[in-house]
């Protein structure tokens, strides 16, 4: 059974600047309750939560580059109406019930249909052109979003190039031509410095602002993450670890080590964990079952909540060296990021870390998390198999695939193996590769 510390949607994770690590304070939780310090245990009533899923059309191949730009994606009343193609080539318009709460702008090579890419690198066919992951990006980004996010790719040879100076995010791919160097280094030096001249309205925006240029040779141009900017540090970044220089310091780290893996995934969450701590939230990476400078006097609370209501668990788990050692993994890691987690979580999976985490998760809900089934992409179900109507002994048949043993419940052509099915293109690079 795999033990998952995390929901599939709402990841709770930590920033990399702790104020105590979750090991230490498991220790004194654990000891708190062996003396006594804690009286009581108690499991209140679960609470209920209401799921509401809601479908956008979109298409299970590739879609056109242009849905991610913002003049296809508009706000009216409340609602985002969003015009996709879908896997039967018809244009369908649905309604989100969000707002566009920022912009991102990929800036790629001119040329960059004639260079690949670093993504893909697991792939059996050819890398991807810059232009082409970054069409993969946007989509991620519009996925991870809920379609609250829209993307916008420019190259420096572009008639139209605004998007890059007023987006909230801006990541170069790529660039490494003398003319793409010079757009790029001019374009990130007028973005910072906008945002410092007094009396702009675009230093009001500062905290809502990031560049990064990734893949772009031996220079870094000195990242910007919301109020922190590598090329003109302040001390708050290094004296006061709870401000929020401090707390974009910490993630300007997080995300060029996301960006530096080449997955459209770690891509797509470094920019997520951007917009939740500086813009709005983002459900996806909105929760955390870390001790962060960024929770506050909130730690406090989670860690009275597990005291009184997990002690035995967390006890139990602390004696065992294999669930302790999970926990300690854990504490390096920021768990919003599945891939990392998973990969943890399986290799010290046990009864007590599966008790430890039922107990804190998902019985008392200590962080506090939520989730609710992604509203994008939505995939149309299959009408028809090999030319008849779907049924439920066809859908069946389909889910057994080859597996052997399985009777009369295989379609015809079961080779009877011991697998079902194999992953040929898996995206997660924990699940999949």
């Amino acid at each position: 059974m795999k033990v998952v510390l995390s929901d599939t949607h709402n990841n709770c994770s930590n920033n990399k600047a702790k104020m105590i690590t979750k090991a230490t304070f498991s220790f004194l939780l654990a000891a708190a309750y062996a003396l006594d310090v804690v009286s009581s245990f108690t499991i209140p009533s679960l609470r209920s939560k209401t799921t509401t899923t809601t479908f956008i059309n979109s298409s299970q191949h590739h879609l056109r580059h242009s849905l991610y730009q913002p003049n296809n994606v508009f706000s009216r009343s409340n609602s985002l109406f969003l015009q996709t193609d879908v896997a039967n080539s018809e244009t369908t318009t649905t309604t989100l019930d969000n707002n566009i709460i920022g912009t991102v702008a990929l800036l790629v090579p001119s040329d960059s249909s004639d260079h690949s890419s670093k993504y893909g690198s697991k792939s059996p066919v050819k890398p991807p052109s810059y232009r082409e992951a970054a069409e993969q990006l946007a989509r991620k980004i519009f996925q991870f979003s809920d379609g609250r996010i829209v993307t916008q790719i420019v190259t420096p040879s572009d008639v139209d190039t605004s998007s890059v100076l007023s987006s909230n995010a801006l990541i170069a791919l790529g660039l490494t031509s003398p003319q793409d160097v010079q757009f790029l280094s001019r374009t990130f030096r007028q973005r910072r410095t906008a945002a410092g001249e007094e009396g702009n309205e675009q230093q009001i925006l500062q905290s809502k602002m990031c560049q990064f240029a990734v893949d772009c040779g031996g220079n870094n141009y000195a990242p910007l993450v919301g109020p922190y900017d590598e090329a003109n540090p302040s001390v708050l970044s290094t004296i006061a670890p709870w401000s929020d220089v401090a707390s974009g310091k910490r993630l300007a780290t997080q995300m060029k080590d996301l960006f530096d893996k080449q997955t459209s995934d770690e891509f797509a969450l470094a920019l997520m964990l951007f917009f939740n701590r500086f813009i709005d939230k983002i459900p996806w990476v909105q929760h955390s079952i870390d001790v962060t400078w960024e929770k506050g006097l909130s730690n406090v609370g989670e860690i009275y909540a597990m005291i009184t209501k997990c002690g035995p668990c967390i006890t139990k788990c602390l004696a065992d060296e294999n669930c302790k050692a999970c926990i300690e993994a854990l504490d390096e890691i920021d768990t919003r990021d599945q891939v990392a987690s998973y990969r943890t979580v399986v290799s010290y999976e046990s009864e007590l870390l599966r008790d430890f985490s039922l107990c804190i998760l998902q019985k008392n809900n200590i962080f506090g998390c939520s989730a609710e089934v992604p509203k994008i992409p939505y995939v149309k179900p299959l009408g028809s198999f090999r030319g008849k109507e779907m049924t439920k002994d066809i859908a069946k048949g389909i889910m057994i695939g080859h597996l052997e043993g399985c009777g009369d419940a295989a379609l015809d052509g079961c080779r009877e193996l011991d697998v079902s099915w194999k992953v040929a293109f898996g995206g997660n690079v924990a699940y999949d590769q």
